[in-house]
């Protein structure tokens, strides 16, 4: 079912975040025009994918794709943030661009200091969703971090996927809003027994 996924991947990868995340509240917030999304959402996931690909894991199955980012191993450099923020600012203009970039580094600063397994995004496509595939795309990796006695961290979009998370025992650590309250970053963390 779920694969390694290879390079050729990142279109079907990124296809199934701009669907998993199209409500997704803080993307909605970004890009507040909804026929704005699929550009901007497929414009934002390649950034993230790209990165997952060059610098974590990513799996992949019909209608789930998840990325990992390992232990010891930064996502983003300067670089990257100033593609993110060209990438807000085309399709929202400057001033939220800067704002955004602002909500996320706050929540950044409540990733864990330790080495940990970051979760960066899950996705699961609308016809497959309540279906477990979620769950199933995550355990593995939740699997090795138990085996390594390694915590996991990931920020949480969507006040509606908490209960999702906290089923696998990550505890919400803080909010972060945006500066208009319209949308909440929560990083989350889960800590071996």
């Amino acid at each position: 079912m779920l694969r390694h996924a290879i390079r050729a991947d990142l279109p079907t990868v990124v296809d199934v975040w701009v669907e998993a995340f199209a409500a997704d509240p803080f993307f909605r917030w970004i890009a507040s025009d909804n026929a704005d999304w699929p550009a901007f959402g497929t414009r934002w996931m390649s950034l993230v994918a790209d990165l997952c690909f060059e610098r974590g894991h990513t799996y992949l199955a019909e209608d789930v794709a998840v990325a990992w980012v390992p232990p010891d191993v930064a996502l983003v450099g300067p670089a990257d943030i100033e593609r993110a923020r060209d990438i807000i600012a085309a399709h929202a203009g400057d001033e939220r661009a800067e704002q955004a970039l602002r909500v996320i580094v706050e929540a950044r600063g409540y990733a864990m200091q330790e080495p940990h397994w970051t979760l960066q995004y899950v996705g699961v496509r609308d016809r497959a969703r309540g279906a477990g595939l979620g769950g199933l795309a995550v355990a593995p990796m939740l699997a090795v971090a138990d085996r390594d006695s390694l915590p996991v961290g990931l920020t949480s979009t969507n006040g509606r996927n908490l209960t999702f998370y906290e089923r696998f025992g990550f505890r919400v650590v803080a909010e972060v809003l945006t500066p208009d309250g319209a949308a909440t970053l929560r990083p989350m963390e889960r800590r071996t027994a």
